[in-house]
C-alpha cells in the first residue's frame, strides 16, 4: 500500500480483509512498525468474514517512510497477515522531460540546423506558486542554457543548447542540474543528455 501526497497533506487509504473460505475468523491484534507515522481503524463489514482496515497518516506528510502492519487472526491457515505500507512525498516541482536525446551530430557540416542542437525542458510548480530557478549547472562548458519565464512563480522553460564547434567526438552522456526554490525549500533535478558525435570529413 502506498500513501502518496504532497508535503503537509493527510493521506488516507483502506484495504479489505476477507477469508477465501467459508470458515469465520477474527482479527485479534494489530501492530505496526510505523506507529509514529500512521494510525488505523478496523471495522467489521461482515462479522467473522470481512473487515475494512482504514489507514491514514498521523499528520501531514513530512518525509517518505516505509514499514508494515501485522494483523493476528484466529485462522489456522493464516494466523498472521502482513501489509507493507510506504509513504511517498511527491515533488511539487515538475521538470520534464528528464532525458534529452540529440541524435547523431555530424560536426563536419558547415551548416547545421540550430534546432538539432537545441532542446527544451519545462519547469513548473505542480501545486501553488513561488517557484524560482536559482541555478543551472552543466557538466561541460559546451552545454549552454537559457531560462525563459512563462508564468512568474509557476512555469518556466529552460532551453539547452550544444556548441557544435566544441563537441568532442564519440558517444556523449552529460548532465544538466536545475536547482529550484519554493517556500524556502530547495530541489535539485537532473536532466540527462545523450548524443553521438562524428565527423564524416575525418571518416569517423
Amino acid at each position: 500500500m502506498i500513501l502518496s501526497g504532497f508535503a503537509g497533506e493527510e493521506i488516507k487509504s483502506e484495504v479489505i480483509i476477507s477469508s477465501v473460505e467459508e470458515k469465520q475468523f477474527k482479527i485479534t491484534e494489530i501492530t505496526s512498525t510505523i506507529e509514529n507515522e500512521i494510525k488505523y481503524k478496523l471495522t467489521p463489514i461482515v462479522e467473522g468474514a470481512k473487515y475494512k482496515l482504514e489507514i491514514e497518516t498521523r499528520s501531514g506528510l513530512k518525509e517518505s517512510f516505509q514499514g508494515k502492519i501485522v494483523l493476528k487472526t484466529s485462522s489456522q491457515k493464516k494466523p498472521e497477515v502482513q501489509l507493507f505500507v510506504r509513504g511517498d512525498v511527491k515533488s511539487e516541482v515538475k521538470v520534464a522531460p528528464p532525458y534529452l536525446y540529440f541524435g547523431i551530430i555530424d560536426t563536419s557540416k558547415e551548416i547545421i540546423d540550430p534546432n538539432s542542437l537545441t532542446r527544451t525542458v519545462m519547469v513548473s510548480k505542480v501545486k501553488g506558486g513561488n517557484l524560482t530557478i536559482k541555478n543551472i549547472e552543466t557538466s561541460k562548458e559546451w552545454i549552454t542554457t537559457e531560462t525563459k519565464t512563462i508564468e512568474k512563480g509557476k512555469n518556466y522553460t529552460v532551453v539547452i543548447k550544444l556548441d557544435k564547434d566544441k563537441l568532442p567526438q564519440g558517444e556523449l552522456k552529460e548532465k544538466v542540474i536545475i536547482q529550484t526554490n519554493y517556500d524556502n525549500k530547495t530541489e535539485l533535478s537532473t536532466i540527462t543528455l545523450e548524443a553521438k558525435v562524428h565527423s564524416t570529413k575525418n571518416g569517423n
